[in-house]
């Protein structure tokens, strides 16, 4: 009976104080799937999507130097032929999750409702490297002539985190010999 009783009075005191001693999630505590939520929500995958992924897992690393993981999402624009368009963000982990404050946006997804033409200009990210406040990507990029499957430029481009603000670096295209 007293343990029926003590059952009773905790579960009454944990519906009195629903979220008593729990913290709001951060940024730096989100997991894939709730990126993945925020992502179908912000980017625009109409090109024509088929939905929105993490094209690579998040990397998550202090770029700020406040003390707190920010995390780096890379999302990518599945179109269901192979092909795919990124769109990489930078996040401000200390943010609530509920409304993460963007740091910057290193690669943005291709704009238009063409899905040639966004093929051509669009970009999909292999790597994101991370050290200090330092970020690298690297990805591929068509030329309009190039085949869906032959991306003839590799994209790279270095960013800095300065006073919370991204700074980039004039983008480097390598030609990708043999396509």
């Amino acid at each position: 009976m007293r343990t029926i009783l003590r059952v009773a009075l905790v579960t009454v005191a944990l519906a009195l104080c629903s979220g008593c001693g729990e913290q709001d999630e951060t940024v730096a505590s989100m997991n894939e799937a709730t990126l993945i939520a925020w992502g179908k929500k912000t980017i625009d995958c109409s090109v024509p999507g088929m939905g929105v992924e993490l094209a690579l897992p998040p990397t998550r690393s202090d770029i700020t130097g406040d003390g707190t993981r920010d995390v780096i999402a890379s999302f990518e624009c599945v179109t269901g032929d192979a092909s795919s368009f990124s769109h990489v963000v930078a996040l401000d982990g200390g943010s609530a999750a509920n409304n993460p404050k963007v740091i910057g946006t290193l690669i943005r997804m291709a704009e238009g409702k063409d899905y040639r033409q966004a093929l051509k200009s669009g970009a999909k990210v292999r790597r994101v490297a991370v050290k200090g406040s330092v970020i690298t990507v690297v990805a591929d990029k068509w030329r309009y002539t190039d085949a869906k499957a032959c991306p003839s430029l590799k994209y790279v481009q270095i960013f800095t985190v300065k006073e919370s603000v991204l700074v980039a670096q004039k983008a480097t295209e390598l030609e990708v010999p043999g396509c």
